[in-house]
Order: C-alpha cells, then sequence, then structure tokens
C-alpha cells in the first residue's frame, strides 16, 4: 500500500526522527511505497530522503509557507493509509477526510501539553493534570521568541487546546507507552483508539560487547533542561569513587552545563563529546559501565534505555512518564524517585564499584530488549495498525 508519512523534518534530529525513517525502510522492505510531507530539515536531509519514494515539503506543516499544500501532496501520492508523526499542526480538513484511513502516533507530550514538556516550567516536576487553567497557573501562554523585537512572546492556550481536539478523530491513536496513554485520556481522547506501540529503534545484530573495566557514565541525549543533566552533574559530584562522564549530544543549555561541572570540580571527569551520528552511537555505550537517564521531563518511552539495554549495559534513570515500559528496577538498572539526585548518586556508585552487579543487570537488560522489543515483532503491530487489521 501506499503510506504517506507527516513529520516536521526531513532528517536526523532525535528519537522521533530516527523512529520514523526506520518505519519506513522496513515497511519498504516489506513492499510498501513510503512517502514524506515534512515541514523542514533537520541533519543529513538528502540520505534521510533517500528511505522514501519521495519527500515533499510542506507548507502546512507550521513552518515558512514554502512548498506544497498538503492537500496537493494527497493529490500526487493518493495514499490508502495518511501516518501523521510529530507536526506543529495537522493540515487543514485532514481531521475530517473519509478519502484514507489516517493514523496517529503520539510521541511526546505535543498533543496534550501546551508547552509541549509535560512538567512544570517552575520546578520541572511532572504534570498529571488536564490541559486547562493549571497550563495558565504555570505560565505556559509565554514562550521563548528568537530572532524578534523581545525575547518572549505570547502562545495561546486557547488555539493549542482547540488543535489538541482535532487530534480525537483519527483512526487509530498509538502511543508510545502507558504514561502517554493516560495523560491522552485525561484530556480527552477516545479511549478505544488509543493503542500503546512501544517504539523500537532498529539497530541490527549488535554483537555486545564485554563491560568495560573503566568506570564510565554515559549520557546521550540533547543538552536541554528537560534532559536533567544538572541533575546529573550535581548527583556526581556526590559520587565518591574514580569515575569518567561522557556526554553525547549537543544544545542550548551546553555552556551552562560545562560551567556548572567547573564549579562543581568535575572538569577533568567530564567530557563533551557533541552530536554523535546514530550508527556511532553504539560505540559509546560499548565503553560505558553503566547509562545515565536523568531526565527532568516525563520521558515519553525512554529509546536510550532501550539502546543501552541492547548493548547490555545498566541503566539508573529517574521514575517519570515511560520509563517503567521498560526499566525494571534492580534488575535491568536503578529507577529512583524524581529528582532525588542523592539517591541517583547512589544508584550510580553502586554500579561503578560493583563491576559483577552492572554486569548482571546488564545481561538480564539484554534478555528483555532481545524478548520485548524485537523490531519486526513491532513492525508487524505497526503494519496491522496501518491497514486497519489490528485485534486486541
Amino acid at each position: 500500500m501506499k503510506i504517506l508519512f507527516a513529520n516536521n523534518l526531513r532528517g536526523y534530529f532525535g528519537g522521533v526522527e530516527q523512529v520514523v525513517v526506520d518505519y519506513a525502510r522496513g515497511l519498504t522492505s516489506r513492499g510498501h511505497e513510503c512517502f514524506l510531507a515534512y515541514g523542514k530539515d533537520g541533519r543529513d536531509p538528502e540520505l534521510y530522503g533517500k528511505s522514501f519514494v519521495e519527500a515533499y515539503a510542506c507548507a502546512q506543516l507550521g513552518y515558512d509557507n514554502q512548498g506544497c499544500s498538503f492537500s496537493e501532496i494527497i493529490d500526487i501520492v493518493s495514499p490508502e493509509v495518511v501516518f501523521v508523526n510529530k507536526v506543529e499542526q495537522l493540515p487543514p480538513g485532514l481531521e475530517n477526510s473519509a478519502a484514507f484511513r489516517k493514523v496517529l502516533m503520539a510521541h511526546d507530550h505535543d498533543l496534550w501539553c501546551p508547552k509541549g514538556t509535560g512538567y512544570y516550567t517552575r520546578n520541572r516536576r511532572t504534570c498529571h493534570v488536564a490541559a486547562g487553567l493549571p497550563c495558565y497557573l504555570d505560565g505556559a501562554f509565554v514562550e521563548h521568541s528568537e530572532g524578534g523585537l523581545f525575547p518572549v512572546k505570547l502562545r495561546s492556550i486557547g488555539s493549542k487546546m482547540r488543535e489538541m481536539r482535532r487530534n480525537y478523530h483519527f483512526d487509530a491513536i498509538l502511543v508510545v507507552s502507558e504514561y502517554l496513554k493516560q495523560q491522552l485520556i485525561i484530556n480527552g481522547f477516545p479511549p478505544e483508539r488509543i493503542w500503546i506501540s512501544n517504539p523500537v529503534v532498529n539497530q541490527g545484530d549488535l554483537e555486545p560487547r564485554p563491560l568495560p573495566k573503566t568506570p564510565t557514565v554515559l549520557f546521550v541525549g540533547s543538552l536541554i533542561r528537560g534532559k536533567g543533566v544538572d541533575l546529573l552533574l550535581r548527583a556526581l559530584a556526590m559520587v565518591s569513587c574514580p569515575f569518567q562522564l561522557d556526554i553525547a549530544g549537543t544544545g542550548k543549555s551546553e555552556d551552562e552545563l560545562r560551567a556548572l561541572a567547573l564549579n562543581l570540580q568535575l572538569g577533568e571527569r567530564v567530557n563533551f563529546v557533541g552530536w554523535v551520528p546514530h550508527h556511532d552511537i553504539p560505540r559509546y555505550y560499548h565503553e560505558a559501565r553503566v547509562v545515565a537517564i536523568p531526565s527532568c521531563w516525563p520521558e515519553p518511552f525512554g529509546l536510550t534505555g532501550q539502546e543501552a539495554m541492547r548493548c547490555a549495559r545498566p541503566v539508573v534513570a529517574f521514575d517519570v512518564g515511560g520509563i517503567a515500559d521498560w526499566c525494571d528496577d534492580g534488575v535491568t538498572g536503578f529507577m529512583v524517585p524524581e529528582q532525588d539526585i542523592a539517591a541517583f548518586a547512589v544508584a550510580l556508585e553502586r554500579l561503578l564499584i560493583d563491576f559483577e552487579l552492572a554486569r548482571e543487570m546488564g545481561r538480564n537488560g539484554l534478555r528483555k530488549v532481545e524478548t520485548q522489543f524485537s523490531f519486526e515483532a513491532n513492525l508487524d503491530i505497526l503494519e496491522r495498525h496501518l491497514t486497519g487489521s489490528f485485534a486486541a
């Protein structure tokens, strides 16, 4: 069948873009024709676009009015199904069209949270209530403005909520975790159309390497406030045993985090690696004793954890969002209470000191990902949702 993907980016940026391109390649290998409507380019856009029969710049995906209209793309492709991933706003009239099947995948909090973060600005604590008055009290009507006369601008919470309700009408709504499912239900999404589909990154058949003797902690992700790297640095300042921290990623908080590492006297033990292409990421997992996921924002799922387990590495993570969908506390790693940096430090130190425990947890993680997070099995489920043949 012909499948039209809709996504903000043509190119790599984060987990969403990797999942989208992996799905397109997997579905293509099964004989489907995959097309892409996108708003702007990410990293390596030309290479990324080669995973689709054709990629069309769309003027209605929330950006700069360049490219075709979505209806023009529909006319060109004539898809049997439109598969919407992460977009700033739905193209006009999409929710009411009966010409094709409509499937939505909710990768993060944009569908229900006006800010898209899922946590309160003032303290970075997870939000568990419906969008509405709490959003106003938390200042969600203000957002940063880049390149404008003023550093901030006003955001209409009402328009965000109206946009959210347009998504109620999809034939199937796939969510990446139980946490995200509950948030959508709280916000009025029809529960009978919501299905959990944990994302699986296609890393191929990796050969996990033995756990290294060097006590290296690894963080992989964007250097932004919600990822909690500042909390990781503060936790490591409490660790008494030797360690090295590798930070693989870039972001607007990098300068602030470098300064914090120096202030905490961790400068020589913290290595800012920069952005790492997806195909090079396994090398960093293999060199790590433990992978840290110190997120403040409630991770919708947390693909980093799955990648770590596939490389037989234990994880220490805050118990937020969808982390519990894949992390078995005390078995594949440790989950500690939200923002409890002292507990995070204890968990890290335990795995840095106890080599056999770290190795056993890594092996447990590998067994879990091999049995529960098979890419082909995940693709089977997605294919059935796209065709409308899925049965509970």
